[in-house]
């Protein structure tokens, strides 16, 4: 007899169990699913602006030899990065190296020894004077007692004459061949014009970038003007935004902005306004803003596609709600607010955005909740609300 019993107690505790799953499911079908929600708050508000924009492109450079030559060396390849005053293509230099040698010769003839020969030239003519002066006031003198003819005294005269002219040339030859003369000044004009000349037998880079396009090889004979490579030349990198002209009032320089690339949403950078444009697009109805970025990443590339969130002002103690809990923000906005264990469809005006969140100017209450997937809700139906940690 004890067998039956402990059966019949058996199916009445598992009959027990079962109406109590019952009850519980039944409990929770009639209170809805659990919902994640998010309690409309007040918080100080950065309101921002959000307009797509992109990398502007960098500057070019295409660069060429002034000179025809054959080319000795190139010393880049293409996406090389290159430093300002870089050697990148050398020509042939021989002629240019020897003529260069001559003119440092000749700057130094001048500077060295031609000044010690003009100087003795001077001195040697200055005596040869003196000697000539000597003779003729002795021949002056026996013309008067009658010693000699008057031809003899005329040919002392023209040759002191001769000699004083000497004496003339050898000291503007000194004076033109001593330091900063007229010679030392031509023999350094002819240094500075071979070096100038040799100078045009290399191309090297105008500043910072990387390499595009190589266009020449060793053994190439380039004309004169001929593009042998393209550079990008790097500079501070720029973004273009071109927000609606609506927006025009909240823009200023200095502005400080969010960027987000398309391909890279898990890192953005940040950007400063620089320069706002003085006209209208008016096919577009948009206005030209240009923005800084003090340290860009180094995924940046021209073009590239990017959303730039601006900070256009502040809105203190707003009253916000996250923008995912938003629908149709751009038209007729409205979210889901749990009241009375339901998901009541609430419209609502909004008002300045900022980050994730909105702010709401009219439509709730401080305090209420809303849920954060509506979409995933029927409006109407029975939920129950599932506050995020730490809300």
């Amino acid at each position: 007899m004890s067998f039956p019993l402990r059966r019949s107690r058996v199916l009445l505790a598992g009959a027990a169990l079962g109406a109590a799953t019952l009850l519980l499911f039944g409990l929770r079908a009639v209170r809805g699913p659990a919902v994640d929600v998010a309690k409309v708050t007040r918080t100080d508000l950065l309101e921002t602006l959000v307009v797509s924009g992109r990398v502007l492109e960098r500057s070019k450079a295409s660069l060429g030899s002034p000179v025809t030559g054959t080319v000795a060396e190139v010393l880049f390849e293409e996406g090389d990065r290159v430093r300002p005053g870089q050697l990148l293509v050398r020509l042939d230099e021989a002629e240019a190296l020897a003529s260069l040698a001559e003119a440092r010769a000749r700057l130094e003839q001048v500077s060295g020894s031609g000044r010690r020969i003009a100087g003795e030239e001077l001195r040697q003519a200055t005596l040869r004077l003196e000697q000539a002066e000597r003779d003729l006031e002795r021949l002056a003198a026996l013309r008067r007692d009658g010693f000699v003819s008057a031809r003899d005294e005329d040919d002392a005269r023209s040759a002191r004459d001769v000699a004083a002219s000497a004496v003339a040339s050898a000291r503007e030859r000194v004076r033109a061949i001593a330091a900063g003369g007229a010679d030392e000044r031509a023999a350094r004009a002819a240094v500075a014009s071979a070096a100038a000349r040799l100078e045009q037998r290399r191309v090297v880079a105008p500043g910072p970038g990387v390499v595009l396009l190589r266009s020449v090889e060793p053994g190439d004979v380039v004309a004169a003007g001929k593009v042998l490579l393209t550079l990008a030349l790097e500079h501070e990198t720029w973004l273009l935004a071109q927000p609606d002209e609506k927006n025009l009032p909240s823009l200023r320089v200095g502005q400080a902005a969010r960027a987000t690339a398309d391909a890279f949403p898990e890192r953005p950078f940040d950007a400063e306004v620089i320069s706002i444009a003085p006209g209208i697009d008016l096919a577009r109805g948009t206005v030209d803003v240009k923005l800084r970025v003090p340290d860009p990443p180094d995924f940046l590339r021209s073009d590239l596609t990017l959303s730039i969130e601006l900070e256009v002002g502040a809105r203190p103690r707003a009253l916000v709600v996250p923008l995912a809990s938003v629908r149709d923000a751009a038209t007729e906005p409205w979210v889901l607010v749990v009241r009375r264990g339901r998901a009541v469809r609430v419209p609502v005006v909004l008002g300045s955005r900022g980050g994730a969140v909105a702010e709401v100017l009219r439509g709730l209450e401080e305090g209420e909740l809303v849920v954060r997937e509506p979409d995933r809700v029927a409006a109407g139906g029975r939920v129950r609300a599932r506050p995020a940690p730490g809300s």
